[in-house]
């Protein structure tokens, strides 16, 4: 039976669903448009908000091995919660493509907790910040470039899973391309899949409302910030369907994480580039 707490926390306030976050930096695709909105439960519009049209934009170059910036424009943080940074080499995704993940922010993202201190299951109107849906949210993120990816365009997803609010799976895209010499396929098929939740391309994988989640595969680069609400696993089938299922084990800082089961049939690292086949 759902409690009163619980009905609080998955509904949140009004306000907290009016507006959302944009993403900022890397600069997002122009078409399809940024979308505030999250990815829709039937998974219509899955990835990157498409529906089928053009993808248009300008690519953001990154040479391997650099740092880079996440950023936001939002106000309606929703306390918090989890995101992913992950990379296709589709330059036009779509269902089947397959989303290697770079970086893993477990809990804070994209607000820390001493950015929204007022932020608790008693004071929801905390667990956004002040402000409006034009302003630059204070927080930002940094994550690298691995020196082993191939170079080529590709597009840079930004995922997250909100803390509060209703169960939602918010994401969007950049056009990048990623520079420097050497790099390989077999490198990328060793990335984690990128995580997908409350929606029915994730099949059986949800969140848990007021929690900090944990990434049952967040990779060997992730950042871990405590804060107001405790941290749970992902639990149940987490990968869409252009995922293998496969990859590196748990991140390298902030607490414990169980490596995905490793899968029996061979899957294509790369969509729209010579596949490499994982034994």
């Amino acid at each position: 039976m759902l409690t009163l707490k619980s009905l609080i926390l998955a509904g949140g306030l009004a306000a907290l669903t009016e507006a959302h976050m944009i993403l900022r930096k890397p600069a997002p695709f122009t078409s399809p448009a940024p979308n505030q909105s999250p990815i829709s439960m039937d998974g219509s519009d899955y990835p990157c908000h498409s529906n089928g049209g053009a993808f248009s934009g300008t690519a953001t170059q990154m040479e391997k091995g650099s740092k880079q910036e996440l950023a936001f424009t939002g106000s309606a943080v929703h306390g918090g919660g989890s995101c992913q940074v992950s990379i296709t080499y589709d330059e036009k995704p779509t269902k089947e493509s397959s989303f290697k993940v770079i970086h893993s922010i477990e809990g804070g993202c994209p607000a820390r907790a001493e950015t929204i201190p007022q932020c608790s299951t008693g004071n929801l109107e905390g667990c956004n910040l002040p402000g409006d849906a034009s302003m630059q949210t204070p927080d930002t993120y940094e994550f690298t470039i691995p020196e082993d990816l191939p170079s080529g365009k590709a597009t840079l997803a930004w995922t997250w899973f909100n803390s509060v609010g209703n169960r939602e799976f918010y994401m969007m895209c950049a056009p990048v391309e990623i520079t420097g010499s050497g790099g390989s396929e077999s490198a990328l098929a060793g990335l984690p899949d990128m995580a997908v939740a409350n929606t029915a391309i994730a099949g059986t994988c949800t969140t848990e409302a007021g929690k900090y989640y944990k990434f049952p595969n967040p990779g060997k680069s992730v950042e871990t910030n405590e804060g107001w609400a405790d941290f749970v696993t992902l639990g149940g089938e987490c990968v869409a369907p252009g995922g293998s299922g496969s990859g590196s084990g748990s991140g390298n800082t902030g607490g414990s994480a169980t490596p995905a089961a490793e899968m029996g049939a061979p899957t294509p690292a790369v969509r729209g580039r010579r596949p490499y086949w994982k034994a």
